[in-house]
């Protein structure tokens, strides 16, 4: 009975396994998809953040980048918040589309494109019904690019999330032109802008091409989706026009400046672009 007594104080609390159960191939099997499930969500959550510094680390290697949400209490401001903002989709897609205009404007390594200054660019929500805009800021070489809240109340827009980046791109291709100091055609600036987000694979739907007479130049009163035919017939014409006119409007504007850079009348280019298969692009 002593023994008895001796033995059962001796026994551990916590029975122990046997060695089959421990060289037990399923239990080690088991114990290595814990493991490296706790190790995917360490980096899952490591890898977000690294995600979140680079694009600040970009952001401020080129230009500050504001997020304002203007909508905040409508669907349009919860979803902007929810899929834009939290997650820093916004400062991507800015980030994005920069990149793209920057390298498409400015060649790498030519000093013979000097990239414009820009400092700042605000993302605004707003709660106007208004398609795409971009304003000067309050402080010098800042922008304000605003976008429509029905972008993001409608749900066939809101699941087309191509159509937020289209307008961004649209946008941040007119952030980054030169526009002669304010004194460039707004009708010539924003039919480039409209150029470059097409390069970019964003084309709108295009619209009837208006006679030009020769009388006027052909970016008055012309919608940006009609000019930007003519300006890939110019492309086609003459390979970095683009570029070119951008580099001309760097300081100033004036009426001869098109004709200058492409090395023809406006008058001619009307009739040859009409005759030309560019007008059905």
């Amino acid at each position: 009975m002593e023994e008895e007594d001796k033995y059962s104080f001796l026994q551990p609390l916590i029975p122990s396994s046997s060695s089959n159960e421990i060289n037990d191939p399923s239990n080690n099997f088991k114990l290595f998809k814990n493991n490296n499930s706790i190790i995917l969500r360490i980096l899952f959550v490591l890898l977000v953040a690294l995600i979140s510094i680079w694009a600040n680390f970009e952001a401020s290697k080129t230009f500050s980048i504001t997020l304002v949400n203007d909508t905040k209490d409508s669907i349009a401001g919860h979803r902007f918040t929810l899929s834009y903002v939290s997650n820093d989709k916004a400062t991507r897609i800015l980030l994005n589309t920069s990149s793209f205009v920057q390298h498409f404007l400015y060649p790498t390594n030519n000093h013979n494109y000097p990239e414009k200054n820009v400092n700042s660019v605000t993302l605004r929500l707003t709660r106007q019904n208004i398609t795409t805009t971009v304003s000067t800021g309050e402080i010098f070489n800042s922008y304000v690019i605003d976008i429509s809240h029905t972008l993001l109340e409608d749900d066939q827009q809101y699941n087309n999330k191509m159509a937020i980046v289209g307008a961004v791109q649209l946008a941040m291709a007119r952030v980054w032109l030169y526009d002669g100091r304010s004194s460039a055609p707004s009708g010539l600036i924003d039919g480039m802008a409209e150029y470059v987000a097409e390069m970019a694979g964003f084309r709108r739907e295009r619209v009837s091409v208006t006679k030009c007479d020769g009388r006027r130049s052909w970016w008055v009163d012309m919608d940006p989706r009609v000019v930007v035919g003519y300006l890939h017939y110019c492309e086609g014409y003459k390979k970095g026009f683009i570029q070119r006119l951008n580099q001309a409007l760097k300081d100033t504007w004036y009426d001869r400046m098109v004709d200058d850079v492409l090395g023809m009348p406006a008058s001619k280019l009307c009739g040859l672009y009409e005759d030309s298969s560019f007008n059905l692009i």
